[in-house]
């Protein structure tokens, strides 16, 4: 029968290692998406912000217009 080698077995030892690649790959990856989709979310939160404005403008004018039609339908 061969004889065993008494030496640390080097599998388990990588392994971990790419394990532990995989992981910083893996969590790289969400950090890149995370960041993305928060700079996307900002820009859109701009635009529909700029919208509100917009449409609080037009209701202003809405309402401006309605009263000056209710008040010559009054006259």
């Amino acid at each position: 029968m061969p004889e065993r080698s008494e030496g640390v077995s080097w599998w388990p030892v990588w392994a971990w290692c790419g394990a532990a690649l995989l992981a910083v790959v893996v969590l790289g990856f969400c950090a890149y998406e995370i960041t993305w989709k928060a700079a996307r979310l900002r820009r859109d939160v701009g635009r529909l912000q700029a919208r509100a404005a917009e449409l609080a403008v037009l209701r202003e004018r809405l309402a401006e217009a309605q009263q000056r039609v209710t008040a010559a339908g009054l006259r």
